[in-house]
């Protein structure tokens, strides 16, 4: 319901109120300690109440410092699978408009990374080295079947993963090339990716890539990864399970 750097925003403010309310709690204890001054257990509560809300924010900085800084990964690092369409992305206001008081706070943080809004230019190449290097599973497949069976069982993996399809590019059967772009979601915080899959015929085969693009930030945790290799697992049961094509006459 909110964009990616408003919730930055709250989590960067509540992670400063929460260390506040530490340094508060200390001092209250320090108090009792010198002056018999009363209030412990509320100081308890307070420690309590702010290393709980502590928990979750420690927690993402391990893993963004664990995970390489990419967001745009892709099975195809030498021709990059293109978006056709003008995607859902809603221009965010915060970024349309002069940087306000918030942006340049968090910029000034060193968070700037996270608020970011990324581009989905078709010129735009993942970082082939780091993602080879972080991701080496992360690859195409190539069916023996028709484009526009294929395309069928693209369809059905999309919707079953909730993915929200937003167009498709091309006719399967007609055009060497059919695009299928949507957009996704991380279970727990709703962060948003944007991925086209790309359907090329070639011949009696079907080469199927796929390149997911984090909306916000330099950092996607290690999730279009995730998203691309869950992707491809469902779609590899999918074709198992399909009827063969029927043949020519």
């Amino acid at each position: 319901m909110i964009q990616q750097p408003d919730l930055v925003f709250i989590v960067t403010l509540s992670v400063f109120l929460s260390v506040l309310a530490l340094l508060l709690a200390v001092k209250s204890f320090y108090n009792l300690w010198r002056s018999g001054d009363t209030g412990g257990r509320r100081a308890m509560r307070a420690c309590l109440i702010a290393l709980v809300t502590l928990v979750p924010p420690a927690l993402l900085l391990g893993q963004i410092t664990s995970t390489p800084r990419i967001h745009d990964i892709s099975t195809d690092l030498e021709t990059s699978v293109q978006f056709n369409t003008v995607m859902g992305n809603e221009q965010d206001i915060l970024q349309a408009q002069k940087p306000n008081i918030r942006m340049r706070m968090l910029d000034r943080l060193g968070l700037g990374d996270l608020i970011v809004q990324n581009s989905l230019g078709t010129d735009a190449v993942p970082d082939m080295l780091q993602q080879i290097s972080a991701y080496p599973e992360v690859s195409g497949r190539q069916y023996d079947s028709a484009q526009d069976h294929v395309l069928k069982a693209v369809l059905k993996v999309l919707k079953d993963q909730g993915f929200g399809i937003v167009s498709i590019s091309g006719v399967a059967g007609e055009d060497v090339d059919v695009s299928v772009e949507a957009t996704a979601r991380t279970l727990l915080l709703g962060l948003r990716s944007d991925l086209v899959v790309r359907l090329r015929d070639e011949a009696e085969q079907t080469t199927v890539d796929i390149r997911s693009v984090s909306r916000y930030g330099r950092y996607d945790l290690g999730f279009n990864a995730k998203l691309i290799g869950a992707f491809f697992d469902a779609l590899d049961l999918e074709m198992r399970n399909a009827v063969p094509d029927a043949p020519e006459e």
